[in-house]
């Protein structure tokens, strides 16, 4: 996981303190009582659907505790069990996400298929701008980490948000990347003129 030893040394560079939140670590309780305490956020995760509805993986283990701890929202279907782990769908993200549940977030970055839904949740929970793929991905895991790390490279080096998501494009489609083959479906939604430096 070498590309996030660089991000880390970029975002530390500029003066963020980073925290790095991975495996079983990421709870229902992170996702809905901590991510308000980042200004950056960089989620990855995967998405998988079930009847109608698409749920996004977490890390938490889905156990006879956290099983019995959802139970309610399990039911709904606002909660999903997929893998041995718990997944959240957009119904469970707007239920606990209100309209300024995430102002002190300036950026989140979602890395998942379809992570426009959330995006979506995040801007009107608070989130000044947000980077996401609009369609389902099928790529290599080191697709999601080279365009991860382009984005933080470029963003910690003075780009706007909309100029880190174009030059991240531009050069996946010009074969600086894993995958010639493939241009991501990458967007951002709010404040493209966004800096982080």
């Amino acid at each position: 996981m070498q590309y996030l030893t660089v991000m880390t040394a970029e975002l530390r560079q500029i003066g963020y303190n980073v925290t790095f939140v991975k495996g079983t670590a990421i709870t229902v309780s992170l996702l809905t009582t901590q991510l308000d305490k980042y200004d950056i956020i960089i989620w990855r995760t995967d998405m998988y659907e079930l009847g109608n509805t698409t749920y996004w993986y977490l890390g938490e283990q889905a156990n006879q505790t956290t099983m019995q701890a959802n139970a309610g929202a399990i039911s709904l279907r606002t909660i999903g069990v997929s893998n041995g782990m718990l997944s959240v769908s957009a119904n469970f993200l707007s239920t606990n996400f209100g309209p300024t549940s995430l102002s002190n977030v300036k950026l989140a970055i979602l890395i998942s298929s379809m992570s426009i839904t959330i995006a979506q949740i995040f801007l009107n929970a608070g989130v000044r701008t947000t980077i996401d793929f609009f369609s389902a991905i099928n790529a290599p895991l080191s697709l999601f980490d080279w365009v991860t790390e382009s984005l933080v490279d470029y963003l910690t080096t003075g780009s706007t948000v909309s100029d880190a998501v174009s030059k991240t494009l531009y050069n996946f489609d010009y074969g600086n990347t894993p995958d010639d083959s493939y241009l991501p479906p990458l967007s951002f939604l709010g404040d493209g003129n966004l800096l982080i430096v």
